[in-house]
């Protein structure tokens, strides 16, 4: 019996995607092609999880790679059962495994990737060190931020005053920030015991001793923690005396696609359709955000 359909809601992040060029991978476009003409095997094992690229597919219109990144949980599987009933352990197959995936478009324009976000999968970071692995080079992912936001952020005049950061412990270094800034931050944590850590630094102005301004490096470690699941990240800066905001978490392009479906995710064309539409309703801001920061760099 077929089920009914029902409307669900798919959330679409987008980021932006930047290699270290290599002889082997040029362009992110070789990387994938390479995938594609089978020269390279998509299957890392890392940390006790298996994950793949899965249906990597070229398309011309628009020009670009979809396809699904998959994790399989092969350990403390789940168990199953009826309420009032007993339950016994899902059995599967020493090949098998609970698959959790997230489906994605990488965009030759920009150089953007829509990601269907996944709680229960694997995050755009986990795409980028899997990838990093893949092609023998650094591959690094950074969150497309509404154009006003990426404007104050990094603007080499404007000064740090104020950082707040919220991190989950992290279940795997797969997760950990490419910088040793970053490194050091969750090490800490770890070295802790704790959950989760919260940190706020600030400047105080009527300390004579004080920079009056917070280190450059924080601006691309908040970038960072926001990639890889951050609950908080948020900055204050100030131009011209006056104090700015700026939420990377809440600030970020983003775009809710509904679908009507009777599965937990719909076909994968139909998938890519609905990144295909976030994409175009997000248009403005992704332009805007990349003209922000050229004007920014220049």
């Amino acid at each position: 019996m077929t089920e009914p359909l029902v409307a669900r809601r798919y959330t679409i992040d987008f980021f932006q995607l930047a290699h270290v060029a290599t002889t082997e991978v040029p362009t992110i476009e070789d990387g994938f092609k390479i995938i594609l003409d089978e020269e390279i095997e998509p299957i890392l094992v890392s940390n006790g999880y298996t994950r793949d690229l899965w249906t990597l597919q070229v398309r011309s219109r628009p020009k670009s790679y979809a396809g699904q990144f998959r994790k399989f949980r092969t350990n403390d599987l789940p168990e199953i059962g009826t309420a009032g009933g007993s339950a016994a352990q899902l059995a599967l197959s020493d090949k098998e495994g609970v698959v959790e995936k997230n489906f994605f478009v990488y965009y030759k324009e920009h150089q953007i990737l829509g990601w269907h976000r996944n709680g229960h999968a694997s995050s755009a970071k986990q795409l980028a060190t899997f990838l990093s692995s893949l092609w023998g080079t650094k591959v690094t992912i950074d969150p497309v931020l509404q154009p006003d936001a990426v404007k104050r952020l990094l603007r080499g005049d404007i000064d740090l005053k104020k950082v707040e950061l919220t991190i989950p412990r992290p279940t795997s270094r797969d997760l950990y920030p490419d910088d040793d800034y970053g490194k050091g931050i969750l090490e800490l944590l770890n070295r802790s015991g704790a959950d989760s850590l919260h940190l706020t630094l600030g400047i105080d102005t009527r300390r004579k001793d004080t920079e009056g301004k917070l280190t450059s490096q924080w601006k691309r470690a908040l970038s960072e923690f926001t990639s890889m699941g951050a609950t908080t990240a948020r900055a204050i800066v100030y131009d011209d005396g006056v104090e700015h905001p700026i939420d990377l978490i809440a600030d970020r392009v983003v775009s809710y696609q509904d679908i009507e479906t009777n599965a937990l995710f719909p076909p994968s064309g139909t998938m890519y359709a609905a990144i295909d539409k976030a994409r175009e309703e997000c248009k403005g801001a992704i332009n805007e955000y990349f003209g922000a920061v050229e004007a920014a760099l220049t």
